[in-house]
């Protein structure tokens, strides 16, 4: 007897035309791939039209599907909706592999569908067209799905040739996939005809003998409960009066409080969960946020006993999961928890997500962006291969696992301590009558002139504008002139997007060159609750060592207040930022309510995205 040869596959590519807010896209696949971007930008119209190519029970396909242009009400019969899929094969440890070992399953499923890369050291591979086409004769959309016979590039992939031959729904169901959208809620699964739970539950794989015996068991307990019920006896009686009014033979009425058949329980079942010391309660009673992870482990649960019982019965399939906001409902730690329960999952997973949480688990090379312009959505992967290892680490430690939110940035700014962190978003909801949260603007503090690389290559590969305000002392310009070398960018002077305090000055020695010191006195004054509080830190400091030997405090010079001005911020930095802020912001000259440097940050980033200042605009 021949023993046959076992290989597993892997969903590799998929490109879109035409489907809903897709124009043109491609996504590279791997076993597990995230979705991120700004809502509306086509994450959601992916996952449908990969559903809609390749799902467990696809939904039909008509004109609502057809991607329309502006201004069009309906979509030209001519326009066709195209999806391809491209599918190469592994080995056991889920590596790509150059061919589909002779003999195996896959080889035997799509037969003549198998063909030559040659464009890419002639591996193996099996791609099939699925394809929403106008049909005059039967004046409706048809669906097609057939073989290619090459994988073209991206940019003429339209092009590539197809077989006469169709696949047939025997040569997807292997590889169908499953898709749990936002809306999941174990509650309604545990009800709803076809849903994980109910497929999991309604065959419990108990022998013809134990059925007979539990329905049996279960016949006695319905007879039991109703003879000790006054209530159900009482309404026993009155229904046998149907017989009265409906000619029938029968032998009266019963009432059956729990399910006599035992395929029957799993429509009546219920799920309870508690807490450590609460009481258990049913899943109905639980927050959106419980039932939500609940309905994902029951698809775990599904997708693993499922692997289990093919391999049992000698079958073939590839777990396959397209996942909709995992994170809905659940709050900030048991997003982040979740990744692993994901990860967990066997197979495929292609997740959508909005979670900084969640997001910043992934690998970096797990990531796609989506992005729109101009109407039309496209999609970027990050290009490591320019980055060294430590390059990697700081990537993904000190940028993507700490500040996850700036992959969903619709702009962000860059810059070194925790002054301007507490400052700047004050001064600019000041400056545009809103938040920067609800502007879309991320305000990144890098910790250091030395970390700027990893921000600006991350934000530079996935288009997001990005701009930097950086201290003017020496070191932290040479590190940021370093920093934008490396990410192939011109020296600061020739960037726009980049402000560079003058003349070696920080953030506050720049207010104090500004003329802002009468400012720096009344927010030191509001934080220490004390009129005239830097001409009582002058009287106690005067004439006293500074630390390290550098010398002696000589207030009595002619910049000796703003010298004692800085002195008395310099310990206080973090505690000064915001009172400080919030003062200059509430000027009454709208002309001084924001320095110079800052200005010019805020204009920058207003010519680029149409932004008007209230007060500007009332001029």
């Amino acid at each position: 007897m021949k023993t046959e040869i076992r290989s597993g596959i892997k969903i590799t590519d998929v490109r879109i035309s035409n489907f809903r807010a897709l124009k043109n896209v491609e996504v590279a696949l791997d076993e597990l791939t995230v979705l991120i971007g700004a809502n509306n930008a086509g994450k959601t119209s992916f996952l449908d039209g990969l559903y809609a190519a390749i799902g467990a029970g696809r939904k039909p396909l008509g004109q609502d599907d057809v991607r329309l242009e502006t201004g069009e009400a309906l979509p030209p019969k001519e326009r066709v909706v195209t999806m391809d899929i491209k599918i190469r094969p592994t080995d056991e440890d889920g590596s790509l592999v150059d061919a589909f070992p002779e003999g195996s399953f896959w080889t035997g499923l799509w037969g003549g569908g198998i063909k030559q890369d040659m464009d890419d050291d002639f591996h193996d591979f099996m791609a099939f067209r699925t394809t929403l086409i106008w049909s005059s004769s039967k004046g409706d959309y048809v669906v097609e799905r057939k073989f290619l016979n090459e994988w073209r590039g991206f940019g003429g992939w339209l092009g590539a040739p197809a077989q006469d031959q169709k696949v047939g729904a025997n040569q997807i169901e292997p590889v169908a996939l499953y898709y749990i959208d936002a809306k999941r809620d174990l509650e309604d699964d545990l009800r709803r005809q076809g849903s994980f739970w109910r497929r999991l539950t309604e065959d419990l794989g108990l022998t013809e003998e134990d059925v007979a015996a539990f329905e049996e068991a279960l016949t006695s307990l319905n007879q039991e409960i109703v003879s000790k019920s006054e209530i159900l006896k009482h309404l026993k009686e009155n229904l046998a009066d149907m017989q009265s009014v409906v000619s029938a033979d029968g032998a009266g009425i019963d009432i059956a409080p729990v399910a006599r058949k035992l395929r029957d329980l799993s429509k009546g079942v219920d799920v309870t969960f508690s807490t450590a010391g609460a009481q258990s309660f049913p899943l109905a009673r639980h927050g959106m946020g419980t039932r939500s992870l609940a309905s994902l482990l029951v698809f775990r649960a599904f997708a693993s006993w499922r692997s289990l019982q093919a391999g049992k019965a000698g079958d073939h399939i590839h777990s396959l999961l397209a996942l909709e906001e995992p994170e809905a409902h659940l709050h900030p730690q048991a997003q982040r928890s979740l990744f692993a329960q994901v990860k967990s999952i066997p197979g495929q997973r292609i997740v959508s997500t909005h979670s900084p949480y969640f997001a910043g688990q992934a690998r970096l090379a797990d990531l796609r962006l989506f992005i729109k312009n101009g109407g039309d959505t496209n999609v970027s992967r990050l290009d490591l291969s320019s980055l060294n290892a430590d390059d990697i680490r700081k990537l993904q430690h000190s940028v993507v696992n700490t500040r996850g939110d700036l992959l969903f940035s619709r702009a962000a700014v860059f810059f070194e301590g925790e002054t301007e962190e507490q400052a700047l978003p004050i001064l600019a909801e000041a400056y545009w009558g809103a938040s920067v949260h609800e502007l879309g603007f991320s305000f990144v503090r890098v910790g250091g002139a030395g970390n700027y690389f990893p921000f600006i290559w991350l934000a530079e590969s996935l288009r997001i504008p990005w701009y930097v305000f950086a201290d003017g002392e020496a070191m932290p310009v040479t590190h940021l002139e370093s920093a934008l070398h490396k990410a192939g960018k011109p020296v600061s002077a020739m960037c726009p997007n980049i402000v560079v305090l003058p003349d070696g000055n920080n953030f506050e020695t720049q207010l104090i060159a500004d003329g802002y010191l009468a400012e720096i006195e009344a927010a030191l004054d509001e934080t220490h609750d004390m009129a005239g509080y830097l001409d009582d830190y002058i009287d106690k400091h005067q004439g006293l060592e500074r630390k390290k030997g550098k010398g002696v405090r000589d207030y009595t010079v002619p910049d000796g207040r703003g010298l004692a001005a800085l002195d008395a911020l310099k310990g206080l930095k973090t505690r000064m930022a915001a009172p400080l802020a919030t003062t200059l912001s509430s000027l009454g000259d709208t002309g001084r309510r924001f320095p110079t440097h800052i200005l010019k940050l805020f204009k920058k980033i207003s010519d680029d995205f149409g932004l008007k200042n209230p007060d500007e605009e009332a001029l």
